[in-house]
């Protein structure tokens, strides 16, 4: 093994763990993906392991060397660069990276941020929309999910009840408030839509209300809640969705709440590894509140008599 040390190739490797793959490592140094995988391949020659495996199907997926390797060096390189990186350490110090998904953020953290930034002007929030499962080695400072097995052991905090309702646009039921439990036969004759990501939303919400799950499965599928959501406004049909995604269009009556709340799960938090702060627990603790106050918010829901035909 030559005793000189590949500094830049061990920093370029740790950068493809960080941002999740050679492409993004790329982009993040200003080189080609080429240049990145010799640099991969220069410092694995160096250390004769193989510390990415090439067949596997998500990118960037260390091998057991390489997961060694990184829980050795990773945060002694992250050590080394923040001190060279004043300016750069400034920049972080006023912001905050939160890891979330595009859902949560699009429906519900970022109507909630001009309120967190009117509290905390210092402070910038960051977001980065990432699907399933979190990268420990992300330099996110926050991540949030629905689903706390995707937090990959990450000691987490519950900072939000999901409850979700059975919405519709006036458009598709003209003059129609809300409806009793025992009056939603009229949903089997309906059209109904259901996300992919989901599948859980409507078989819940059925067996919170007393109904047959089976006669009750979603008539158009989408691939996400965003899409189902637009897809209900447009009046395509009757949507089982977290009440605090559409709250914004419940309260302007784009949408109109058809049954009272049901409990569908809950949102959690963890603290980025090396990342607890002052500023970290500033927006952590800012995000119990605007939580709690989710939690304690519902939108009006009134008994409605008339039929649907």
């Amino acid at each position: 093994m030559s005793l000189q040390l590949p500094l830049n190739a061990l920093h370029v490797f740790c950068v493809v763990v960080q941002e999740g793959g050679f492409r993004q490592a790329a982009q993040a140094l200003h080189l080609t993906p080429g240049a990145v995988s010799r640099q991969v391949q220069a410092l694995e020659a160096h250390l004769r392991q193989v510390l990415f495996d090439r067949n596997a199907g998500a990118p960037a997926t260390l091998t057991a060397a390489g997961r060694k390797l990184h829980d050795s060096v990773g945060a002694k390189m992250a050590a080394v660069k923040e001190a060279l990186d004043t300016g750069g350490r400034a920049r972080r110090q006023a912001s905050i990276l939160v890891d979330t998904s595009v859902t949560l953020a699009m429906h519900w953290l970022i109507p909630q941020l001009p309120a967190f930034r009117e509290r905390h002007p210092q402070l910038q929030v960051q977001i980065r929309t990432v699907e399933g499962d979190i990268n420990p080695a992300s330099p996110a400072d926050v991540f949030l999910r629905r689903d706390v097995a995707e937090l990959r052991g990450l000691p987490f905090q519950t900072f939000m009840r999901e409850r979700s309702v059975l919405v519709a646009s006036p458009a598709f039921m003209p003059g129609v408030a809300a409806r009793e439990a025992d009056q939603l036969r009229w949903l089997g004759k309906a059209p109904r839509i259901g996300t992919r990501s989901r599948p859980d939303l409507w078989p819940g919400w059925c067996g919170a209300h007393g109904l047959d799950a089976g006669a009750l499965e979603p008539t158009l599928e989408l691939d996400n809640t965003v899409l189902a959501i637009q897809a209900a406004v447009q009046g395509l049909g009757a949507l089982v969705v977290p009440e605090a995604f559409v709250r914004a269009m419940l309260n302007i009556q784009a949408l109109q709440c058809l049954s009272r709340p049901v409990d569908s799960g809950s949102y959690s938090y963890a603290i980025g590894r090396r990342q607890a702060s002052a500023r970290v627990a500033i927006f952590t603790e800012w995000l119990t509140e605007a939580g709690r106050r989710e939690n304690e918010n519902s939108v009006s829901f009134r008994a409605h008599r008339s039929g649907f035909s």
